[in-house]
């Protein structure tokens, strides 16, 4: 039974409505798999620049978020290094799924650092003014939207293409 739904999970998805309407009916797509691809990496690199002003904007930072930012600096180097320079197009597939993945954690720790504060860190969390989160926020979320109209067909992304005849 669970084969059953695997094999025709992806089929069913793509005639349902939502899927209809989420990718506005196929009337709406672009074909820039170079732009988009850069776009991407470019989003990656700007959630590791927030991380690295931080870090080097701050005084006494905890070893803990030092740990954090370096793992997400090293991360999102490596992601967005895989978008766009990886001759296996698996490669890049799974850069933009891990790059996904690790936006949304830095999404989650955002929200959650913003919510409630942490020792050692009194000046940049439990604050919902402090600029460089904001803007971390705002590189994840676009990161996640960009996929997310890759998935959809909406743009395509390197190294596919899109083959239209009009």
């Amino acid at each position: 039974m669970v084969g059953l739904l695997v094999e025709t999970w992806p089929e069913s998805w793509h005639q349902s409505r939502m899927f209809r309407v989420l990718s506005l009916g196929g009337y709406v797509a672009f074909n820039l798999p170079r732009a988009v691809t850069g776009l991407g990496a470019l989003l990656l690199v700007g959630i590791a620049a927030m991380h690295i002003y931080v870090w080097t904007s701050q005084d006494a930072l905890p070893p803990y978020f030092q740990a954090y930012a370096a793992m997400v600096i090293v991360l999102c180097l490596m992601f967005a290094g895989s978008l766009g320079y990886a001759r296996n197009p698996r490669v890049a597939q799974a850069g933009w799924y891990l790059g996904s993945l690790l936006a949304f954690a830095v999404l989650a720790v955002d929200v959650g650092t913003r919510m409630a504060s942490l020792p050692g860190l009194v000046a940049v969390t439990g604050r919902w003014d402090f600029a460089p989160a904001t803007l971390t926020l705002a590189f994840a979320g676009a990161f996640i939207a960009l996929h997310g109209s890759v998935l959809l067909g909406i743009n395509v992304a390197y190294p596919r293409r899109q083959h239209w005849e009009d």
